[in-house]
């Protein structure tokens, strides 16, 4: 249980500072004023401060190094009814970790609390083997991108996540909505691979007419968050509409005239190298401006490989619901792969190993075959690389048949869609709406390209 000290000499803010703190699982002392609160600090070493700026006595401000010397790394969260830039500007510069104007709401003071304590855990580690809010590492390369998350999560900028498949961009996106200011709003995501423009279009901006009438992926993200998974995907036509979206704060329907106005963050990512995207033209340098304010590179597994063990025991704790041993041996060969599919592939991995090895100590004969050794050369095609060359070569031969033409695109998609909505309703037992997540498209647009194809629901 963590400690929190709040020093402010209104009983009112200490009573409702001591509620959220109890409700969120800390322990809260309260002092009335600096020279209390300096007492109670050195006596209890709280976890995080909360201090007011005006008070009897000595003042917030003055009372901040002290306050450092005897917290040490402890985030102090600076309140005040008093906005002057001065004022700001003294506390940031005395170290403070954010600074919050009175009067405050419940759900901004929680992002703050929930924040400084993420920084605090991105600084220090954690003590167990169970990971912050989904992620989970020791290495330096990882405390980098936890403080980075940090930053992100206080801070109401746009952010673009880069990264391997298999890092955790996904999660990471989750961290910095539910820390951020807007985190107790809707976390939407949307991934337009493999839709047009104008199915794209109705995914991000709705449709206000016919039966499947709908608000879009930005207007229901309203008062939260908008995950844009692998940005890179987003035909062209689509790009300038959102740009304008983003740049004018409203959304209008594909088919409608009337603007709403939806407040919402901005995350997206990318596997991509975006700024190539960019120099060959297939990506909107504008857009990518507005997109990648603030910039996290997520490393991928053989560059963290210190966290492997932490990682695969977390994996193996997750699933049994106790500790697991693992074999020096199996240890050695989790650390000596490759891990070309990252975080994905390892925790893969271990629920293969765990199936086999029903009980008792996890031996290297459980794990799954590595790749093949070919894959493992640099510069081989993965399977993503080689299913991209076949699909080439088939676009050309379409192209190049006269009997085609006009019908490309339309043959094309009809050959490959079908068997990824059919694997999908497979994998979530012919269910729309989780099917409908794991490709992230809307489960009315899953709907309606079942019954395009045939395929039964």
């Amino acid at each position: 249980m963590s400690k929190i000290l709040v020093v402010d000499d209104e009983q009112t803010i200490c009573w409702g500072l001591e509620k959220l703190g109890k409700s969120l699982g800390h322990q809260v002392i309260v002092a009335s004023s600096a020279e209390q609160g300096l007492r109670l600090a050195a006596e209890c070493q709280p976890d995080l401060l909360i201090l007011d700026v005006r008070l009897p006595g000595i003042d917030g401000l003055s009372a901040m190094e002290e306050f450092r010397r005897l917290l040490g790394l402890a985030p102090i969260v600076v309140i005040t009814a008093f906005g002057e830039l001065a004022t700001a500007v003294k506390a940031v510069q005395n170290g403070a970790f954010e600074y919050v104007l009175k009067p405050f709401d419940l759900d901004e003071i929680r992002g703050t609390i929930r924040r400084a304590f993420l920084a605090t855990q991105s600084r220090l580690g954690t003590e167990t083997d169970l990971p912050v809010d989904g992620m989970l590492g020791k290495t330096p390369v990882m405390q980098a991108v936890f403080k980075q998350i940090a930053l992100a999560a206080s801070a109401d900028v746009a952010v673009l996540l880069q990264g391997e498949s298999g890092v955790g961009k996904a999660t990471a996106a989750r961290v910095i909505h539910r820390h951020s200011s807007c985190g107790t709003g809707p976390f939407v995501t949307a991934n337009l691979a493999a839709l047009d423009a104008s199915q794209a279009e109705i995914e991000l901006f709705g449709e206000m007419t016919g039966e499947l009438a709908r608000p879009g992926l930005l207007v229901e993200a309203d008062g939260g968050t908008l995950f844009l998974e692998e940005v890179t995907q987003i035909p062209l036509a689509t790009q300038a509409k959102l740009l304008r979206a983003l740049e004018q704060a409203e959304v209008v329907p594909g088919d409608g005239d009337q603007p709403v106005k939806p407040n919402f963050r901005m995350i997206s990512s990318t596997d991509r190298n975006l700024p190539n995207k960019v120099q060959s033209g297939e990506f909107r340098q504008d857009l990518f401006y507005r997109l990648a304010a603030f910039e996290i590179l997520l490393p991928p597994l053989r560059e963290r490989q210190a966290d492997i063990p932490v990682l695969a025991r977390c994996f193996a704790f997750q699933r049994r619901g106790r500790s697991v041993n693992f074999a020096e041996e199996t240890i050695n060969e989790l650390i000596s792969r490759a891990w070309h599919g990252n975080v994905r592939e390892l925790r893969n991995a271990i629920d293969h190993a765990l199936v086999v090895g029903r009980a008792g100590l996890i031996l290297p004969e459980y794990l799954p075959a590595p790749l093949p050794a070919f894959q493992l050369e640099p510069g081989a095609p993965d399977s993503q690389g080689l299913l991209g060359e076949l699909a080439k070569q088939w676009a050309d031969d379409l192209l190049g048949d006269p009997q085609s033409e006009g019908f490309v695109y339309e043959k094309f998609l009809q050959e490959v869609e079908p068997a990824l909505l059919e694997s999908a309703m497979d994998r979530f037992a012919n269910e729309c709406a989780p099917a409908a997540r794991a490709l992230g498209l809307h489960r009315t647009t899953l709907k309606r390209k079942l019954d395009q194809y045939g395929i039964a629901k």
